[in-house]
């Protein structure tokens, strides 16, 4: 029984439901193309979690090469590797089944077989680089966690490894043709992977909602309010219920709806949780939605003073409590909420990663070359930074 359903949103078509990626193969081969790259990671390919969309592919005649060298924190070498393989087998089409790196990864070696130079060079983070001129071929993601948003955003993140840098790749030109959301993808997830990435995605939601640039001159859209408010409730209510039975399909659904709620936001801005969160996976590994999610409460805090009303919507999103309170009271009311889900989840504190408190000056300084901290909605500088470090150090 098809228990899917579809809808178009910013040009990117969403199949949802139960055994969606079993539509891979006929939405492929509607759009005329007989033969994709497949990326993916070995854990998701020794788990199996391809396997659906495999057979799809070949029950709709689609040839396919499979390529799962995809590690966390995709570098640019790995990029490379993938857009040579596309030109050597003369793929088509990139279907990319996994989380955020894998995704990411896939959009890199996509549209650089149009482009020259190395993806780095396109590298927009601290505000320069070069634009691409074409998109790549068509693109279709199959997210295995709901948490990135990666299915539908215009962002790439790449690793530098002589630099030991994180790499923001963004453009419309990397958005994805069509992604399947298949909630039986996540049910066997680990309790710390469903944890990550769900607080990386209610991280998306409540920065997009409280960023600089919906806070500025240009404000924010009724549209992007609308999806960011939302995918808070969904998320905040579904991720304690995900983490602690993975198995209730309709949470895991939920979760993953908030998550592409989340992603589809994302270009409403970001703030200083992503900033601050980035030089962690750069520097220690620090997987991407622990090293936000060990920031937020922080930063939430800080920025009351800049958006207490906005703070005080989040509160009421997560199913607060607000009545009767003003403004800054009732925004942290949303920090405390986001603290006790932290708890409840068993999330890692930022001293399991960083042994020193010394460390903290040298991330605070690579954090504020992070475009995310500089659409933080309160200003920071290198002082607050890691005054903000150090609360959640300690």
């Amino acid at each position: 029984m098809n228990t899917t359903n579809a809808v178009t949103i910013g040009g990117v078509k969403l199949v949802i439901g139960n055994d969606a990626s079993r539509e891979v193969g006929k939405e492929i081969r509607a759009q005329n193309i007989d033969k994709v790259l497949l990326v993916t990671d070995r854990g998701i390919a020794g788990l199996g979690l391809h396997k659906k969309a495999v057979e799809s592919l070949e029950e709709n005649h689609v040839a396919y090469v499979i390529f799962d060298e995809v590690p966390g924190d995709p570098p640019e070498e790995i990029v490379e590797k993938g857009t040579e393989l596309i030109k050597k087998e003369q793929c088509v089409g990139v279907l990319a089944i996994g989380g955020g790196s894998v995704m990411d990864a896939a959009k890199a070696m996509n549209i650089m077989c149009f482009h020259e130079g190395k993806i780095l060079d396109y590298d927009n983070s601290p505000g320069g680089g070069k634009r691409f001129h074409r998109p790549g071929y068509p693109l279709f993601c199959v997210p295995t966690t709901a948490g990135t948003g990666s299915e539908v955003t215009q962002y790439a993140v790449i690793t530098s490894s002589g630099e030991r840098r994180k790499a923001t790749i963004g453009d419309p030109m990397l958005m994805s043709k069509a992604a399947f959301l298949d909630p039986l993808l996540t049910v066997g997830l680990p309790e710390q992977i469903t944890a990550a990435t769900g607080i990386d995605a209610m991280a998306h939601a409540i920065e997009a909602y409280t960023s600089c640039r919906v806070l500025g001159a240009a404000g924010s859209t009724v549209f992007s309010d609308t999806y960011a408010l939302q995918a808070v409730r969904l998320l905040s209510a579904g991720l304690r219920r995900a983490c602690a039975d993975g198995a209730d399909l309709e949470v895991r659904k939920n979760v993953m709806l908030g998550a592409t709620m989340a992603g589809f936001v994302t270009q409403a801005g970001s703030g200083a949780a992503h900033g601050m969160g980035t030089p962690l996976g750069a520097r220690y590994h620090v997987p991407h939605g622990q090293s936000v999610g060990m920031m937020l409460p922080c930063v939430m805090e800080w920025n009351i003073k800049a958006c207490p009303e906005r703070l005080r919507d989040i509160a009421a999103a997560m199913g607060c409590d607000t009545e009767g309170m003003d403004a800054e009271a009732a925004a942290g009311e949303a920090v405390k909420e986001i603290r006790a889900l932290l708890k409840a989840i068993h999330f890692p504190k930022l001293s399991d990663y960083v042994a020193k408190e010394e460390e903290l000056k040298l991330l605070a300084a690579e954090a504020m070359k992070d475009k995310c901290c500089s659409l933080n909605a309160r200003k920071l500088d290198m002082d607050s930074a890691l005054a903000l470090y150090r609360e959640a150090w300690k």
